[in-house]
């Protein structure tokens, strides 16, 4: 068999050779031609069978070529590929002559092919139809009676072919695939002149009704698998029309048992999709006068053909009319401004809620206005010089219709919107940002403090372990010397003091421990009054003379708490008023005294329990503190102060104590008057007069102990303090050399007390070593301070205690008694 010829016109090689490609693995024999006037002399030497050109050429153009070729062979069929896609191109190529118009590109070339057969069938039939009507006229004079009923029938299917013209172009402004349905039903049961008939569209499980003629017994949805041998389950299998004249007579189908058709002829068309399967099916019923014929399928099937180019474009522009939807709807929905302005006229012609929002007005208010009538700020003529590029991005300030103005990130980039050419501006809000800019500054400015503090910590524990070695030795001797002289001696004093320094400094140490949180506070029972005489005595002789202080020391009650953290809450706290008043001078307000919270009264601000507190109170007459910042005051690293006086942790830490010791801080404050902070602490039952009153009595013993350290001025002070209290004692320097002597005979020694930080072996691993040799023995270990040693680390070990330096007399009766004579 003769392949059909086809002539493609067009200017675009890459389309030529795709579409002359794609026919030609389809059997068609091809010829091409890059423009109309070549095209035209291709026509006359080849005849094609069917021509495929497009609209925009040089030289000559689609529309000539149609208007030619279309008057000198009326039967060829014309199909257009256009890229232009305007309805009125569509309307004039059809009125020139075109069969059909498809619209570039054309991601699927299935539907060319489809175009392509459609047409040549169409042509085929055209031809037949000339020939029939050849034949007619040639037999005219033999059959005239025929020939007038040749010519009734060749009427109606001119007729009917029209009238699928006719109803095409109706199909063609459809734009919901609901409508589509409806429409067609209506219009295949008019070209059939069938009273009944329903429509189904395909969907995952089944089949949905979309339309009916005659309403109330069509189901609203199939579901698969269909019944067999129904007319529905063939049509799609066989993806063909299927004419059935009597269905009664029929036993290849079963009917359906409805008894409302008038007749048992029935007409199915299944309607393909882009893939070849099967978009829905349409059966018409009850013709009139019945059956359906031959004819009916035919021109159903050409009908059908068109329909199923239109329902493929209506599902387009449906998905398009969604998709333009859902763009509307997140352009709508996103936080960033957009405003879209006409190119030329700089016209607004969309601004999305957010921008709206951003400028401080309705969407609504400013489309179809200037921007320069918007935007104050702009300068007319602006808008291309800032756009010469094609995204132009930049941080502004965006000032609004109330005169504030907003930081934004403005973006601005060409676009096309209908037809126009516009400028696509996008305003993203930076405010969060630049503060969350400034809130990262501030954590990483906490977090470098923080990392100070954390090397402060560690620098502590090492100042720690080596002073207390050194504070071992100072309080040790003083105190033995304290033993040795009576008060009457003129030494006694000297030594007093330097006991009393010590002890000072050891509790310097605790602060500077706790300060940086190496070392757990135990809360006692101790009177606030003698530590505020001591911070208030240190202060005195290092505050100017413009400073005056007035004391009023009212209450000597017991708190229960750490007296190194209540040092710090009223160091803290006068050197915050120092500070207020260190320019212009002034007075420090102290004063102490016992109050009680009654439970009829609401101290909202305070928030305690009622019951007996000491309440401090620390106020200065410096520079107040300003009512906006009063209430962050207390979070950490907040300060006002310069970088040399303050890192803003004084008040935090303050606030921290007294939380932790179950009381309260308050303070209140005028600008350029003063500030006065109030401390309340709860008052705990006063167990210190009794015990003052006890006479303390060192336990003493005979055992025999084997004292270890490094520093051999520590292995003296212990044997000089052990042997008072009645005990033998062999002093060691050096773990190694302690552990070679206990070695030599284990059972020699009742105890071993050790230095926890020692060079060559530590005091815990010489502990684990004579544990292993001797299980029962009982171990003190002695520290300084280490972090990696503590008092459940020790009982994990085996060592019966740990005692802390420097160590005193006491401390160490005790608990050599305690280990060696368990409870």
């Amino acid at each position: 068999m003769t392949p059909s010829r086809i002539l493609i016109i067009d200017d675009d090689k890459a389309v030529r050779d795709s579409f002359g490609a794609h026919l030609e693995d389809c059997g068609y024999q091809i010829f091409t031609a890059e423009n109309g006037r070549l095209g035209l002399d291709l026509f006359e030497s080849k005849s094609p069978n069917l021509v495929l050109v497009d609209l925009r050429m040089p030289e000559m153009d689609g529309m000539q070529v149609l208007e030619i070729i279309s008057r000198r062979s009326p039967l060829t069929p014309l199909l257009v590929a256009s890229g232009t896609g305007l309805i009125k191109d569509a309307v004039q190529a059809l009125r020139r002559g075109a069969w059909d118009y498809l619209l570039k590109p054309i991601a699927d070339l299935s539907i060319l092919t489809h175009a392509v057969t459609a047409a040549l069938e169409k042509a085929q039939l055209r031809q037949e139809n000339q020939a029939y009507r050849e034949h007619l006229e040639q037999l005219v004079e033999e059959r005239t009676a025929a020939l007038g009923k040749a010519n009734t029938n060749l009427s109606q299917i001119n007729t009917r072919l029209r009238q699928i013209v006719e109803t095409t172009r109706s199909l063609s402004f459809c734009r919901e695939v609901q409508a589509f349905g409806s429409l067609l039903l209506e219009e295949f049961g008019q070209h059939m002149m069938a009273a009944g008939g329903s429509i189904y569209l395909k969907e995952e499980t089944g089949l949905r009704l979309a339309h009916a003629l005659d309403q109330g017994h069509a189901a609203e949805f199939i579901p698969f698998p269909l019944p067999e041998k129904s007319l529905f389950q063939k049509a799609l299998l066989e993806k063909q029309p299927i004419l059935v004249h009597d269905i009664g007579e029929n036993e290849a189908v079963l009917p359906s048992g409805w008894v409302g058709y008038t007749d048992g002829s029935a007409l199915l068309f299944p309607l393909p999709d882009d893939s070849g399967g099967i978009a829905g099916i349409m059966g018409l019923h009850s013709k009139t006068p019945p059956p359906f014929v031959d004819q009916d399928r035919e021109i159903g099937t050409i009908l059908a053909s068109y329909s199923c180019e239109a329902l493929r474009a209506v599902r387009a522009s449906e998905e398009l009319s969604e998709n333009a939807a859902r763009f509307r709807k997140i352009l709508d929905t996103i936080p960033t401004g957009i405003l879209i302005v006409d190119a030329t006229t700089h016209e607004i012609v969309y601004t999305n809620p957010s921008a709206a929002g951003l400028i401080g007005v309705e969407p609504l208010s400013i489309t179809g206005k200037i921007c320069n009538e918007v935007f104050s700020t702009l300068r007319a003529g602006s808008w291309p010089t800032a756009l010469e590029k094609e995204v132009v991005q930049a941080e502004r300030t965006l000032l609004t219709v109330d005169r504030r103005e907003v930081p934004v990130l403005k973006t601005v980039s060409r676009t096309t919107l209908e037809g126009r050419e516009c400028f696509m501006v996008n305003f993203i809000d930076l405010t969060e940002q630049i503060r969350a800019e400034a809130d990262k500054e501030k954590l990483e400015l906490q977090l470098r403090q923080a990392q100070k503090m954390e090397a402060l910590g560690t620098l502590a524990g090492g100042i720690a372990h080596d002073f207390n070695n050194i504070l071992t030795a100072v309080l040790g001797y003083s105190e033995l010397g304290l033993q040795d002289l009576g008060p009457q001696h003129s030494f006694y004093a000297k030594l007093q003091a330097i006991n009393h320094a010590g002890s000072r400094a050891r509790a310097l140490v605790k602060q500077i421990l706790s300060f940086s949180r190496m070392q757990e506070q135990l809360q006692a029972p101790l009177k606030v009054s003698p530590i505020l005489k001591e911070v208030l005595k240190l202060l005195q002789s290092s505050l100017p003379a413009s400073i005056q202080i007035t004391t009023a020391i009212k209450a000597d009650r017991t708190v229960l708490g750490d007296p190194t953290q209540i040092h710090q809450i009223i160091m803290n706290l006068c050197t915050n008023a120092y500070h207020a008043m260190q320019m212009q001078g002034g007075e420090l307000r102290v004063s102490l005294e016992e109050v009680t919270i009654d439970a009829t009264e609401t101290p909202s601000a305070v928030n305690l329990p009622p019951g007996p507190y000491l309440r401090l109170t620390i106020a200065d007459t410096g520079t107040g503190i300003n009512p906006a910042i009063i209430d962050r005051i207390f979070d950490p690293y907040f300060t006002t102060k310069d970088k040399s006086k303050g890192t803003g942790l004084g008040l935090a830490v303050v606030h921290g104590i007294v939380k932790r010791h179950r009381g309260s801080v308050t303070v209140e404050s005028t600008v350029n008057a003063g500030s006065c902070f109030t401390v309340l602490l709860p008052i705990c039952a006063d167990t210190s007069a009794e015990r003052g009153k006890q006479s303390v009595s060192l336990p003493r013993g005979t055992e025999h102990v084997l004292l270890v350290d490094d520093e051999k001025e520590i292995v003296d002070i212990g044997e000089e303090m052990l042997r008072r209290l009645g005990y033998r004692v062999t002093g060691v320097v050096g773990s190694l050399p302690a552990l070679d002597l206990f070695k030599a005979d284990p059972f020699r020694f009742d105890l071993v007390i050790t230095d926890y930080n020692m060079p060559g072996m530590s005091g815990d691993q010489m502990a684990r070593q004579m544990l292993a040799i001797r299980k029962e023995l009982p171990i003190i270990v002695c520290t300084g301070f280490s972090e990696l040693f503590d008092s459940q680390r020790a009982q994990a070990l085996g060592i019966r205690q740990t005692l802390m330096k420097p160590m005193t007399m006491e401390a160490l009766a005790n608990t050599v008694r305690e280990v060696l004579v368990p409870p």
